[in-house]
């Protein structure tokens, strides 16, 4: 599961997309880094024949070194790409010297590995000033087809530079929608109710599932709603406004707003401060520290539960959290709906921004067209699911279309599987742990979550001073205002002191920064569907 790893992408919600990400622990990185760095790029007479080295950074997983997964890729590149090919890990440590150790291996050329991982960093528009990574787009003309196929359009806007080059390829891009509205079905049957439509519909399920001892056990212990602290947990009911409180939004006159500041906020605050305050909404919800999702997954484990809004990964039947709910809830049954519809008929799911959390780039250490074949290789179905997953019939089984591992976690860590994760991941059909019915819920909510996709503004730029300087300060009073109006601790009133507040905390350099983004960015898409056409499409 991914959700809100890496620093947020300024302004668009992230948070979603890597804190749910595996942090596998720290590993030395420091004996491949430079054992590649004499593979220049100069063609010889034969060039064809010569072996490939390539030392690729790595974050995700295990960091098994000398893997079966590493040996198994080198095996899947060598016969596909018809020359040796060695793999060189270069491993990079948790999160909190990630940056660090990153800037450390790019500050020198004989440090600099061939393909590096990296987040959500400044440095990257100085190493493309600096010319020490290097535009892939011949490459992947002539090799790239697999990765042009899988990415989409708007998603490689956001990694196109405006100067008409592709200096980085998106590592791991969530699924278009990955999470949706999720009660208790058993529960509606016991009741009588059925599946809820309309905001007031849902809400009057909540009460329900908290006052009509949905469970049976003749106590009052179940919650309507419950979550993590994050605003997405109450996406059914923003949402149902069209609005999003972490993002900006189109306004109808064609403008862009801090979602934050639009006034039906305040309608949802004072409708989520009425059921905290008749406990149809977990407290829990509203502390800094139920942030962790092993935390909600544990919450809904127990089934004392009937709302969430949560993961469309909890109907695989081999996520953790389903399994231990069944454990404990035999004839419990969770299903997922559509959208609530809100006043005015607006539903929607959270869509993701379609940018890559995280992406990679191809230093001036290396042969381009190498470093592109080995990427494509890797973006195969076949050999995405070798280095994740392992090999059918050894490592895992599949029945019915059910992905079923054969081995333990520590067996998989042992063989390195997951080493290469990030890397160009799959969310389609190739990510065989999703059952036939995931992936077609998976499906359906890229067009559930289409009306508020239309909303958000998604900045593509890397660059936003203003944001940087301002906003910590401007959510920090957000979510205490927000949540101390929900939890009861001051009156729904109270949401027009943080519009207020919000100029003063450097609100109107904000607003002025994203109005100018927008505007550019606007027309630069335009440029960019021109140099799409000529550049991508052909190739595809």
């Amino acid at each position: 599961m991914l959700l809100a790893a890496c620093s947020s992408n300024g302004g668009n919600n992230d948070a979603g997309n890597a804190a749910d990400a595996n942090k596998a622990g720290d590993a030395d990185s420091g004996n491949k880094a430079a054992a590649n760095a004499g593979n220049d790029a100069a063609a010889t007479d034969t060039k064809e024949a010569a072996p490939i080295k390539m030392s690729m950074a790595l974050m995700a997983g295990p960091k098994t070194p000398d893997s079966w997964a590493e040996h198994t890729l080198e095996e899947d590149l060598t016969k596909t790409i018809g020359r040796s090919v060695d793999i060189q890990p270069v491993f990079l440590p948790d999160w909190s010297e990630l940056n660090t150790k990153i800037n450390l291996l790019m500050s020198a050329k004989d440090t600099r590995p061939n393909i590096l991982w990296t987040g959500d960093t400044k440095e990257y528009t100085k190493w493309v000033k600096a010319g020490i990574v290097q535009d892939l787009t011949p490459s992947l003309q002539k090799y790239g087809k697999e990765i042009l196929d899988y990415y989409t359009k708007d998603t490689m806007f956001y990694h196109w530079d405006k100067s008409g080059k592709i200096f980085r390829v998106p590592g791991d891009v969530p699924e278009a929608s990955f999470m949706t509205t999720i009660v208790r079905k058993d529960w509606l049957d016991k009741l009588g109710l059925k599946e809820p439509k309309t905001l007031d519909e849902y809400v009057a399920m909540l009460r329900a599932f908290t006052n009509d001892d949905p469970d049976g056990n003749g106590k009052k212990d179940t919650y309507g709603l419950s979550g993590d602290n994050y605003y997405r947990s109450l996406a059914p009911f923003f949402y149902a406004y069209g609005i999003d409180v972490e993002n900006f939004i189109k306004q109808d006159d064609g403008s862009i707003q801090f979602g934050a500041l639009m006034p039906q906020v305040k309608n949802v605050l004072e409708l989520l401060q009425t059921l905290y305050k008749e406990g149809v909404i977990d407290p829990r919800m509203s502390t800094a520290a139920n942030s962790d999702d092993q935390k909600v997954n544990e919450i809904y484990s127990t089934g004392k539960v009937g709302s969430f809004y949560r993961f469309v990964d909890y109907f695989n039947p081999g996520n953790g959290a389903a399994i231990s709910f069944k454990k404990l809830n035999p004839s419990g049954v969770y299903e997922a709906i559509d959208p609530i519809q809100g006043p005015e008929g607006f539903s929607s799911d959270m869509p993701d921004p379609g940018i890559g959390w995280c992406y990679l780039v191809v230093t001036d250490t290396t042969n381009a067209d190498d470093a592109v074949q080995v990427l494509n290789t890797m973006a195969t179905p076949d050999v995405f699911k070798d280095i994740t997953f392992g090999k059918e019939g050894e490592q895992y089984k599949m029945e019915n279309g059910e992905f079923t591992p054969t081995i333990t976690p520590d067996e998989g860590n042992k063989l390195g599987l997951g080493n290469f994760g990030w890397y160009l991941q799959r969310k389609d059909a190739a990510n065989i742990k999703n059952t036939p019915e995931v992936t077609a819920l998976f499906e359906k909510r890229i067009q559930t979550s289409q009306p508020m996709r239309d909303k958000i503004v998604v900045f593509k730029s890397l660059e936003r001073p203003q944001w940087d300087k301002y906003s910590a300060d401007i959510k920090k009073v957000r979510d205490e205002l927000f949540w101390s109006i929900i939890t009861g601790k001051k009156p729904a009133s109270a949401f027009d002191d943080f519009v207020k507040q919000y100029e003063k905390l450097g609100g109107k350099q904000i607003d002025e920064e994203a109005k100018q983004l927008y505007s550019t960015q606007s027309s630069e898409y335009d440029q960019f569907s021109e140099w799409y056409e000529a550049n991508i499409t052909p190739y595809k």
